[in-house]
């Protein structure tokens, strides 16, 4: 199966947005921390604080009151820019007269007031500074899988487009060996042929989607695992999937299985009884006539069942056309391997002009 999908980005949204993000960024950084310096306490305040904590005893509501307002705005005491080396107070040693009385059995012998660590030494500035450099961390990873996924991007999409068009193809050849299990039939997948053709001394190779060998004809099957509007004619060089307001052009399929049916006939040594059909999965829907022998996956094994019909009865004759014919494929399917696929899709890369379908 090929087809590519054509994607457009708007490259100047996409960065006009990343740096709109930075900047907003950084003012909130800088509003925040402007915002913790307003909260700390001067370094005259503080000192004053410490001083009447001196005064009470630690078990007095007052010095829990001042206790908590020096932990919380005089660990970065403002003096010029430059934050302060307070320290906590040592355990008071003198208590204040009008202190209240506590119960004698309840107050310890010693009371050693909770240790607190010492503050930082470093600046608001390089707080600032540091604080900011790892938040810009963000966005520079971002810009990072940005641009790798721009430079990448065409593997990846050939990557998925590849990949549904095995799922699709898995499904069509499961359909056909549950519904023809009570025929005798051979299936292969991913034939690499050649043409009967000569490109710089080497045959020029196509890639098969599935080939049914019946005993009533052989079926060349290209799998499209599309979904959405498909619009199409079978003289149409090009025809439209939809889905939503976006539209996406793609080969007609019936001019390429002709190439893919030239190479199962000039494989096989056929001129007549081969069948070239396109299925389209059951999420496409067709808005414009069907071409013949283009069907849904839910239609392919009426459509096989057709050709069933106009056979009367088997002979010997094709009872052997069957069997040589099989041999054939079997060699076929042998010789598709890795390095037959590393050729055609060098060739692939140089492309050729392909056969069409004469009106």
């Amino acid at each position: 199966m090929k087809g590519r999908v054509k994607d457009k980005w708007a490259y100047p949204v996409v960065f006009r947005t990343l740096i709109l993000w930075m900047s907003a960024l950084s003012i909130g950084l800088s509003c925040s921390t402007a915002w913790a310096l307003v909260k700390q306490d001067s370094e005259a305040i503080c000192i004053l604080i410490q001083s009447e904590m001196q005064d009470w005893h630690p078990t007095t509501p007052r010095y829990q009151e001042l206790k908590a307002r020096f932990d919380e705005h005089c660990q970065q005491p403002v003096a010029n820019g430059v934050k302060s080396t307070l320290r906590p107070p040592a355990t008071p040693t003198t208590v204040r007269h009008d202190a209240p009385k506590q119960k004698p059995n309840r107050i310890p012998a010693v009371v050693t007031a909770k240790p607190t660590s010492a503050p930082s030494t470093m600046s608001p500035i390089s707080s600032m500074f540091e604080s900011l450099s790892i938040i810009l961390v963000i966005p520079i990873l971002l810009l990072l899988f940005a641009i790798a996924t721009l430079l990448f991007r065409p593997s990846l999409r050939q990557y998925r487009a590849e990949r549904l068009g095995q799922q699709g193809e898995k499904r069509v050849a499961k359909l056909l060996k549950q519904g023809l299990k009570d025929e005798d039939f051979r299936l292969y997948r991913n034939l690499i042929l050649p043409m009967d053709e000569i490109t710089e001394g080497t045959p020029a190779l196509t890639e098969v989607d599935l080939v049914l060998l019946t005993h009533f004809g052989v079926f060349v099957l290209e799998v499209k695992n599309y979904s959405g509007w498909i619009f199409g004619g079978e003289k149409q060089a090009q025809w439209t999937q939809k889905i939503f307001t976006k539209q996406t052009r793609f080969k007609n399929p019936l001019h390429q299985n002709y190439k893919h049916c030239l190479a199962v006939a000039h494989c096989l040594g056929l001129v007549e009884g081969l069948h070239s059909v396109v299925v389209f999965s059951d999420e496409a829907s067709f808005k414009t006539p069907l071409p013949k022998n283009v069907v849904n996956e839910s239609g392919l094994l009426s459509l096989i069942a057709q050709y069933k019909g106009q056979i009367t009865e088997t002979s010997n004759s094709t009872n052997l056309a069957f069997t040589l014919a099989a041999e054939r494929l079997d060699i076929a399917q042998q010789q598709s391997d890795s390095d037959a696929k590393s050729l055609h899709l060098m060739q692939f890369k140089h492309r050729r002009v392909e056969p069409t379908i004469s009106s």
